[in-house]
């Protein structure tokens, strides 16, 4: 830990004047907005045993004001310094403090909470403080509410020491109406009645870190299970009773093969006891890992009765993910935010292996690269690419640094770390780590020393490689062929900006025919990696140098392996196989080395016959509809790619993908007579073939007939309005009618609404609604939203939670590919120096796909000049 002693003396000499001065205090000297790594380590060496007691009466309606009150106990190792709490609410928010027993004025600087050193003293001290809670981060609608504060959003709520490394244990007491329930971190240990109230307190809990604290709320219904001895709940607001008992038990079983799993694995008993979990509809995020309290999005849990295979592998993922957190992230938290990778990289990987006996049926190598290569690319090929570990001297900037590289690439960084370990010694670190650092916290270089036991490898240069700097690698690969011996290399043509290789292991696929090939592993280091000579060898006719569901960076192709994998590609026995060389081709699009037209019908899911290979070709389908095909190559294409489409509905032989095959053709569905289907089945003249016309389809496909046919807009969405019948879903619908209509000028008060940040309160609502704004068939009207969109990031990232300002930006720059749009981004960034770099990421990041768009045309204009000039 840092301490900086000037910055104490100068701390110490201000508060030693704030004492001496009867007035208000200026701001002292030192202090700062958010919680500063100096500041932390101060409070680190200064407190120990914390207690926080919290108590919040909570009103029934969602304007009036949240009265609480807490009581903060704790050990102090000193008293020669202030005592600085974290409190991001106006100073009127503070009703009253009280120091040991003795009421003291309020000083209150730069969202912080000061007690002097006067009213403090070595040992045991207490705290009470009156307070008015904060909305920021309480997420109040009409009937219910939920707290959400990660990273550091605890104190947006409550006075409170607001960073991981200060553990306290919580007692929390709510009162609510009487028709509410709620949940808490601990187990209910007592419920009364009083003036026509209900009031719960939960029990002390173990010591765990502020941004996993949470309560939920309000009108939700309960059910209670038991599994494996153990007791758990689950709140939820789903009104279709089918849907509940279609997916109740299998929720419960899944959480507790998770906690059975983990407890195996690790060694260690549930670390918290108790587990129960809160559907929230609309929530920001998949799911949040609050101590024995995980919320989720109500719909990630709650699936339709015709849900795919891989819908279902997602959710048990989902609840493998939270479940892990109890071990890694909650038992053993980061020191620092700067290694919140740590947390999430383990939460993924362990949830790659939990979910695998639930689904033998399942390749689980090709969902592994499925689920993390494509989008750890999508960050780590942008201009926006960084670190998976950051550096991080303010926790106000914490959230700017979760994204896909954390939760992507980091599990395939961990992957390959555990092969170079091997299982089981990997697995006796991961022990020891979390024994010797439970309930407290530790770093990526506490793990790295326990590992680097274990192993003859350099793994200190090795993270400094992959986990310390930002970038990905990049390959060539070098074939000779002559009398029958075949000599295979691949050349790293990049290192990371201080000359590290990204040392890795890959497999390499040598193809003679579609059925005719062998796979070699290799091991990359260095510059060069060469397979050991092959003789008495077919000439190959490609290679494929990334044959591994753990190979990480570009492995370029050349003309004839491109050739060579687009006519036989899905000819391969092996799915992983064909699943590298899909993976390949679309990076070679994206790098700009053949036209996307030319994947087009490649991306057909009737030649593939893994469900999880259809889907990702049904998303390469809509991304190079969408994003990379002009309009009249989209009016090329369309037509006898929708009639493919609906001919594969119609044949029910994939039932695994039927929800996928559905989406998929109603959002490119262009050519009128698939249209006047589309209106037909919405108003039930028609049926989806094999799959049932969910309300949540219905709603989704009104939207988008909604933009195909403006001039009926007005009375698609009047009547579908009417026909919903859950009332979480008539809100959201309501919320983004504006969104939906024909006229410009209602669409742009819906844009200019969203500068109200009560009006962003639902940040899935938001990100919904700017993807209706800028589809692509309004790009040329909605490209008017694009530069006020991109000067409210600071703003986005100030009052959003952690995901919102990438998704803002991405559902923003979504439906854009022109040139136009592509230099308003860049005059944006040109004009705009001074933008927190990690917020220039998150642009960067979200306007890869545009500017690439915008680049491959270019290349196009060239091509055609060319051309003419011959």
């Amino acid at each position: 830990m840092r301490l900086n002693p000037c910055w104490l003396l100068s701390l110490s000499l201000a508060v030693l004047s704030m004492q001496c001065s009867p007035s208000s205090p200026t701001q002292p000297d030192g202090i700062v907005s958010g919680v500063t790594r100096d500041l932390a380590d101060v409070r680190a060496r200064q407190i120990e045993d914390l207690q926080y007691d919290l108590s919040f009466s909570l009103p029934e309606k969602s304007d009036e004001p949240i009265t609480a009150t807490i009581r903060i106990d704790g050990k102090l190792r000193h008293a020669d310094t202030s005592l600085i709490l974290d409190f991001r609410q106006p100073v009127e928010n503070i009703q009253s403090v009280r120091a040991n027993g003795r009421e003291i004025p309020i000083r209150w600087e730069a969202d912080h909470l000061i007690i002097p050193s006067s009213d403090i003293t070595p040992g045991s001290n207490t705290f009470t403080i009156s307070f008015t809670a904060g909305d920021g981060s309480l997420n109040r609608s009409s009937d219910y509410l939920y707290t959400l504060l990660v990273p550091d959003r605890a104190s947006t709520v409550f006075p409170c020491f607001d960073q991981p490394d200060l553990k306290a244990r919580y007692r929390l007491t709510l009162g609510m109406p009487l028709d509410w329930e709620a949940s808490g971190n601990g187990g209910i240990d007592s419920t009364w009645q009083a003036e026509n109230r209900k009031y719960v307190t939960f029990a002390n809990t173990k010591p765990f870190s502020t941004y996993v604290f949470g309560f939920a709320a309000g009108r939700f219904q309960v059910k209670t299970a038991r599994r494996r001895g153990r007791t758990m709940r689950m709140l939820y607001r789903e009104t279709n009773a089918a849907k509940v008992t279609a997916n109740t038990n299998a929720i419960f079983d899944l959480h507790a093969q998770s906690v059975a799993w983990m407890e195996e694995y690790t060694g260690i008993g549930m670390p918290f006891g108790k587990m129960d979990f809160v559907l929230i509809p609309g929530f920001q995020y998949g799911g949040m890992e609050h101590i024995g309290n995980i919320f989720y999005r109500e719909s990630s849990l709650m699936l339709e009765p015709d849900a795919s295979e891989n819908r279902k592998l997602g959710r048990a993922r989902l609840i493998a993910h939270e479940t892990a957190h109890m071990w890694f992230g909650n038992l053993v938290t980061m020191s620092w935010f700067n290694d919140v990778w740590l947390k999430e990289v383990f939460a993924n990987f362990m949830a790659a292996k939990i979910v695998n006996p639930s689904f033998p049926n399942v390749n689980h190598d090709l969902n592994f690269l499925w689920s993390h290569l494509p989008s750890a690319y999508s960050e780590d090929r942008s201009r926006g690419s960084h670190p998976i570990q950051q550096d991080l001297d303010n926790l106000k900037d914490a959230g700017t640094l979760y994204g896909r590289i954390i939760y992507q690439k980091a599990p395939v960084v961990m992957r390959q770390l555990e092969v170079k370990l091997g299982e089981a010694a990997f697995r006796e670190g991961l022990s020891e780590y979390l024994q010797r650092f439970a309930y407290g916290n530790a770093t990526w270089d506490d793990l790295i020393q326990i590992l680097d036991r274990r192993t003859t490898d350099d793994l200190a240069t090795w993270s400094e490689a992959w986990v310390k700097r930002a970038g990905m690698p990049t390959y060539r690969t070098d074939v000779d062929w002559k009398g029958g011996r075949l000599d295979v290399s691949l050349e790293a043509r990049n290192t990371t900006v201080d000359g590290l290789h990204w040392d890795q292991q890959t497999q390499v696929a040598i193809l003679y025919t579609a059925d005719s090939y062998e796979i070699k592993p290799l091991s990359i280091q260095g510059k060069r990696s060469q397979l050991p000579a092959m003789t008495s060898k077919p000439e190959p006719r490609a290679i494929l140098p990334n044959a591994s569901e753990m190979s990480y960076g570009h492995f370029a192709l050349d003309k004839e392996g491109r050739s060579f994998l687009i006519d036989r590609a899905y000819q391969f026995p092996d799915p992983l196989l064909r699943a590298t060389a899909y993976w390949s081709l679309y990076e070679e699009v994206l790098s700009g080395e053949f036209p996307p037209a030319l994947l087009m019908n490649f991306a057909s899911v009737g030649r593939e016959k893994d469900p999880l290979n259809q889907e990702r070709l049904l998303s390469y389908y809509e991304e190079l509809f969408w994003q990379y095909l002009k309009p009249v190559e989209r009016g090329y294409y369309q037509q006898e790619n929708s009639d493919k489409l609906w001919a594969y509905l119609e044949s029910g032989k994939y039932q695994d993908i039927q929800s996928s095959l559905w989406s998929t053709y109603q959002q490119t569905a262009l050519d009128p007579v698939h249209q006047r289907r589309l209106y037909r089945i919405w108003t039930g003249e028609d049926t989806i073939p094999h799959l049932t016309l969910s309300e949540n389809r219905r709603i989704s496909l009104a939207t988008s007939l909604a933009i195909y046919m403006p001039d009926e807009a007005g009375t698609i969405m009047v009547r579908e309005m009417e026909r919903i019948e859950n009332p979480d879903q008539r809100e959201r619908f309501a919320f983004l009618l504006p969104t939906l209509s024909p006229d410009f000028s209602e669409r742009k008060t819906f844009f200019d609404n969203l500068k109200d940040p009560a009006n962003r309160a639902k940040e899935p609502w938001v990100g919904a609604g700017l993807r209706l704004l800028h589809h692509p068939l309004r790009s040329e009207t909605a490209i008017a939203f694009i530069e006020p969109a991109l000067e409210m990031m600071p703003e986005i990232q100030e009052t959003g939670d952690i995901f919102f300002p990438r998704q803002w930006a991405t559902a923003t720059l979504s439906g854009h590919q022109s040139k136009e749009a592509a230099r308003i981004v860049q005059r944006f960034m040109n004009g705009n120096p001074d933008l927190s770099y990690r917020l220039r990421n998150k642009i960067w990041m979200a306007a890869d796909p545009l500017l690439r768009a915008s680049e491959m045309e270019a290349v196009k204009r060239l091509q055609r000049s060319d051309r003419m000039d011959n």
